[in-house]
């Protein structure tokens, strides 16, 4: 699939940007800052299942970034090298979190399942919308208790719309077996919303 001129430009663009970031340019880093923590955060919260531990592991993946961007080779799509990197942190955070848990009688589990779909409440009546909100409350807990390599493959493909290479490519797998793996996750997930439907 060739490349539209105007993808061109926005490539070269961001390879300026990122080549003044290495160079130490904190307004390029700002501005990759601004271009990719929506979705890096996005991404974290769908791994995490928690807004504050997700804008947490954010974080810490961009401060990583500003240390480490002088190591990025521009051998694979700079969004790949940080999306890897925000995955590799999302998942030491989920290790941290079920060693602490797991020492600990008294831990409560997380029940943070924010909305990451705007409902649309038109003309529909407050009982409607309870059950258009109940639905979602619903989905969002049958996905969140899928796991973690289905949640991500979910949340990444219908969450954040991304195409299946995309996918492939910031997980590092190939795209059979994330075209698999979302297959997987859609029956799980028709099973576990028939029981609570």
């Amino acid at each position: 699939m060739a490349s539209t001129p105007t993808q061109q430009h926005e490539a070269r663009s961001e390879a300026e940007v990122i080549r003044r970031a290495q160079a130490g340019d904190r307004d390029a880093f700002e501005s990759l800052y601004l271009r990719y923590h929506r979705e890096v955060f996005l991404y974290l919260l769908s791994v995490l299942r928690s807004p504050q531990s997700a804008e947490d592991v954010a974080q810490d993946v961009f401060v990583k970034l500003f240390h480490q961007i002088g190591s990025y080779r521009q051998q694979s799509p700079f969004n790949h090298w940080l999306f890897r990197m925000a995955r590799n942190a999302g998942i030491d955070r989920l290790r941290r979190e079920k060693v602490r848990r797991a020492s600990s009688l008294d831990a409560a589990a997380e029940d943070a399942h924010p909305l990451l779909e705007r409902l649309d409440s038109g003309m529909a009546t407050p009982e409607e919308l309870m059950g258009t909100e109940r639905r979602a409350a619903l989905v969002r807990q049958a996905v969140s208790s899928l796991p973690q390599p289905f949640r991500e493959i979910v949340a990444l493909r219908e969450w954040q719309d991304l195409p299946y290479d995309a996918i492939a490519s910031r997980l590092g797998i190939s795209e059979g077996t994330v075209k698999s793996r979302l297959f997987r996750a859609r029956q799980m997930l028709a099973q576990k919303l028939k029981r609570l439907l």
